[in-house]
């Protein structure tokens, strides 16, 4: 797959969106996701995950390599994505909150120490998920995950192949679907995803996988206070 979903569609218009969402908020497209999990079904409180989990973010292009955390926190959860810059050693790294209690979507300047905030739905490209289980088991690091297998459908049409390895062990307790910018499904009926594959109609590759689980205590990475609001 091209540079990992084009990482996550440049990450979902990152520069524009946010000039554009005044206008076009009401207007905006929907993203669903449809799986075959029992929607009654209530989170498992003993396998209640706080802490961080890394990922290594690849394609079929080995020279290809990006990576992501996520910091799963009360209520919140922050991603951090690492690209590689023009010049050797350059490291890109954006930072972004989604805040459950009251729906906003914190962006992140850690370099200028500033912040700007939209309504959590907002950035939405218009995916269609259809996901179903396999029925299949899969080990990811010492861990064993339900499969989920199906379709991702963009707004144009374009349909991909997915693969979703659900972790049997970290259910994060307080949302029960999350797509970090409505394309990378994170969690899945409240259990936190451990490895996604996707695979275009031209058999072009992603894979995002972890590759390290910390549990720890992660308030501090949502503190704001050394941050100015744009």
């Amino acid at each position: 797959m091209k540079k990992v979903i084009f990482l996550l569609l440049v990450l979902a218009f990152f520069i524009d969106a946010h000039a554009q969402k005044k206008k076009k908020d009401s207007a905006k497209a929907k993203t669903t996701i449809s799986a075959d999990y029992n929607p009654e079904e209530s989170p498992d409180t003993l396998t209640k995950f706080t802490g961080i989990i890394k990922y290594k973010m690849t394609s079929d292009d080995p020279s290809e390599k990006d990576s992501m955390f996520i910091i799963f926190g009360e209520q919140k959860i922050r991603v951090t994505m690492f690209q590689p810059g023009y010049r050797e050693n350059d490291i890109f790294e954006n930072n972004m909150i989604a805040d459950f209690q009251d729906s906003t979507f914190t962006i992140l300047d850690v370099r200028r120490k500033t912040y700007t905030i939209e309504k959590l739905g907002f950035r939405n490209p218009g995916m269609d998920f259809v996901l179903s289980n396999s029925k299949k088991t899969i080990q990811l690091l010492q861990t064993s995950c339900k499969e989920y297998k199906g379709e991702m459908k963009t707004k144009e049409g374009d349909v991909f192949q997915i693969q979703c390895m659900l972790s049997n062990k970290h259910s994060y307790l307080d949302a029960k679907d999350y797509n970090f910018l409505n394309i990378q499904p994170a969690i899945i009926g409240y259990k936190i995803v451990l490895g996604y594959h996707t695979r275009s109609a031209n058999n072009e590759n992603s894979y995002i996988v972890a590759y390290k689980i910390e549990p720890c205590e992660t308030s501090s990475y949502f503190d704001l206070s050394p941050y100015q609001q744009k």
